[in-house]
C-alpha cells in the first residue's frame, strides 16, 4: 500500500493523485480499551496503514477496536480508498456521481480549498458508511445473480449480467 514518510496514504488506480492523512495529532499513551496496568501501545499512522496492507480481505473487516474515534475514521478512509480503486476495475459501468461523492468524502482537500477538520470528519464518516452499504448491496446482487444463474441455467457455466430480470417462464 503506498505511503510516504509523513504517514499519508494514497490509493492505486484512478485516485493515485489524492491522499488520506491522519486527522488526529494526539499521541495516546495506550490503545483504546486497555488499562494503565495492562497497556497496549497505541498504533502509529504507519502501523494503521500496514494493517490495511494485507493481501487477503481481512483488512476490510478490521474493526479498529484499539483505535480512538478520529483514528478509526482514518482507518475507515483507507479502507474506503482501497475499495474505491478496486471498484473502478471491477465495475466499469459504475455510478460515477456516487464515486465522485465518495471520493470527495474520503480524500483530503486539495488547494485552493481550505481544510476544515470538522467538515472532513463528518464527510469521511458519511463516505465510510455509504461505502459499507454499497459493499453490502454489491454482495447481495452477486448472491442473487448466482442463484438466478443456478436456477435458470443449472448446467451452463455462463457469465451473469449485473442486473437480471426474472421472467415468468424461468421461475422454478
Amino acid at each position: 500500500m503506498p505511503r510516504d514518510l509523513q504517514g499519508r496514504y494514497w490509493a492505486h488506480g484512478n485516485f493515485h493523485s489524492r491522499v488520506v492523512t491522519r486527522m488526529s495529532t494526539a499521541n495516546h499513551p495506550r490503545a483504546r480499551g486497555t488499562t494503565r496496568f495492562s497497556p497496549t501501545p497505541y498504533p502509529s499512522s504507519d502501523s494503521i496503514i500496514a494493517r490495511m496492507d494485507a493481501d487477503d480481505d481481512y483488512w476490510y473487516h478490521d474493526t479498529g477496536a484499539d483505535l480512538h474515534p478520529r483514528d478509526f475514521i482514518f482507518q475507515a478512509r483507507i479502507q474506503t480508498a482501497r475499495r474505491l480503486s478496486q471498484r473502478a476495475v471491477r465495475f466499469p459501468s459504475r455510478d460515477l456521481v456516487l464515486e465522485r461523492l465518495l471520493e470527495e468524502g474520503t480524500f483530503d482537500r486539495e488547494a485552493p480549498e481550505l481544510r476544515s477538520h470538522s467538515e472532513e470528519y463528518a464527510m469521511a464518516h458519511s463516505s465510510a458508511m455509504v461505502n459499507r452499504l454499497l459493499m453490502r448491496i454489491e454482495t447481495l446482487e452477486s448472491q442473487v445473480c448466482n442463484l438466478f444463474v443456478f436456477v435458470a441455467f443449472p448446467l451452463v457455466n455462463s457469465c451473469c449480467p449485473r442486473f437480471v430480470r426474472l421472467e415468468r417462464g424461468l421461475r422454478p
